[in-house]
């Protein structure tokens, strides 16, 4: 009797054994990359050259065709091309390229230099020869220079970039006869992938895309936001620095008759101003 109370025990052990469930531990690695994209130039247009600042730090985590979430709530400024000089409001910005001479079209124009107190701009304390005049002689483009300014983006994903022209000013002739407007303002963008403009960019960089070339002058684009660049890629093309991963964008600007010949001296005299406000939108 005590042995099969014994084996009945043993036969029950055995049972409780076999249906045992053992503890496990989970584990579940997890990473996420968001799309960012980093813009940097001067920290504001107000003559302070504080420049390389980064001014926007923008996640492409909005809906598809709507701008991206900044993260920096201050706005930044465009250098001039070339250099890391914020541009300076109510002056003359040409981004150093020279000032050519304003005499155009006859056999001879003269010898002009450049040599005023601001480089690229036509002065008062630059010099001219005297040239001969004849029925080709004429007076335009260069008594106004082109505006080439420049900001730099680095990126992990596609981007797009729109512009908004607002605040049109003109004064003296520009503003009394009533006729210049946003549409006198030609525009035209590019992209520079790598250079030295005081900091080294783009040596880890790849073009990023392609330019819609749908906006002619600031008129274009007065009305809402305007699609100037159509992302494709990331900018940053291998490993490196923030620095080495951006690419340069480059601004021009000029002051035109409303024909695309440039300036006329039926023209007149005076001072035309805007702004241009560019965003990053996700694509």
């Amino acid at each position: 009797m005590k042995l099969k109370k014994l084996l009945l025990a043993g036969g029950a052990a055995a049972i409780v054994t076999a249906s045992t469930a053992y503890a496990s531990i989970i584990d579940r690695p997890f990473f996420q990359v968001l799309g960012v994209v980093v813009v940097w130039g001067a920290d504001g247009i107000d003559g302070t050259n504080n420049a390389p600042v980064v001014s926007d730090f923008v996640l492409l985590t909005n809906a598809s065709g709507s701008a991206g979430a900044d993260l920096i709530a201050a706005d930044g400024g465009a250098v001039l091309t070339g250099t890391l000089d914020a541009i300076v409001t109510d002056v003359n910005n040409d981004g150093g390229t020279a000032a050519v001479n304003p005499v155009t079209g006859g056999a001879t124009n003269g010898t002009f230099a450049d040599v005023g107190s601001i480089a690229g701009v036509l002065d008062a304390t630059d010099t001219l020869t005297a040239f001969g005049i004849d029925a080709n002689s004429d007076v335009t483009g260069g008594m106004v220079n082109e505006h080439n300014s420049s900001f730099y983006v680095a990126s992990n994903a596609a981007f797009d970039i729109f512009a908004q022209s607002s605040a049109f000013v003109a004064t003296g002739d520009f503003d009394t006869d009533g006729v210049l407007d946003m549409s006198y303002i030609t525009f035209a963008m590019a992209l520079n992938v790598a250079g030295n403009d005081g900091l080294a960019y783009g040596a880890n960089a790849q073009s990023p895309g392609t330019f819609p070339g749908t906006v002619a002058d600031l008129s274009d684009m007065e009305l809402a936001p305007t699609q100037v660049f159509a992302g494709t890629v990331r900018t940053a093309s291998a490993p490196g620095s923030l620095a080495s991963q951006s690419v340069r964008f480059d601004n021009t600007y000029t002051l035109d008759d409303g024909t695309g010949a440039g300036y006329d001296l039926s023209m007149g005299s005076g001072t035309v101003q805007a702004d241009v406000t560019y965003t990053i939108y996700v694509p």
